[in-house]
């Protein structure tokens, strides 16, 4: 179906400093203040607007918020080592995302052509920068409710130490961490 209205779903994101949000599974960035259009890799389809009803591409969300949960307390209570390091957990965001266009619908969710976040919620790891977020993205972002803590439970918490002590800004290299591993070595 095609919507010029938008419907909501319930999506995770991982958070890239300094202000980026971006799929867990893949190198997707929604760039603040622009909508994401979906794009299909498939050549035999590339005249066609993405999502296509023989394909996997579009951009997914689902219809309700325990079943995001669910999907997200099953991802992080995976063994640590299987996720994407640094440690993905950390930097989690989730929330409401608006999707329009050509959009095909699921048991569970959607596949849609636009979207772009309405409202987020922040892991504690990310708390500080919730405000930051939600300026960036023109969007309402608040800490994680207590409930929904709870229902996220990560059953193998490792929170990461890096040499330069730092928590909520440490994505990839590290300048700090290579200064002090250089200094470490040399004496």
């Amino acid at each position: 179906m095609i919507l010029r209205e938008p419907i909501i779903g319930w999506r995770q994101w991982n958070f890239l400093y300094p202000h980026f949000l971006a799929n867990l599974g893949n190198d997707t960035i929604y760039v603040p203040r622009e909508k994401i259009e979906a794009r299909c890799e498939q050549e035999d389809h590339s005249e066609q607007p993405a999502p296509h009803l023989t394909c996997t591409c579009g951009i997914y969300a689902y219809k309700e918020k325990p079943r995001l949960l669910s999907d997200i307390r099953n991802i992080y209570g995976r063994p640590l080592a299987r996720l994407a390091p640094p440690v993905s957990g950390l930097r989690l965001v989730y929330g409401e995302i608006n999707l329009w266009g050509k959009v095909i619908e699921h048991q569970d969710g959607y596949r849609a052509q636009f979207g772009y976040p309405k409202r987020l919620w922040c892991t504690p790891a990310i708390e500080p920068l919730a405000g930051w977020i939600g300026y960036v993205y023109g969007v309402p972002c608040e800490v994680m409710p207590s409930g929904d803590a709870e229902e996220v439970t990560v059953k193998s918490t490792i929170i990461p130490t890096y040499p330069c002590g730092e928590r909520y800004y440490h994505i990839g290299f590290c300048p700090k961490c290579f200064l002090l591993n250089i200094k470490a070595k040399i004496h």
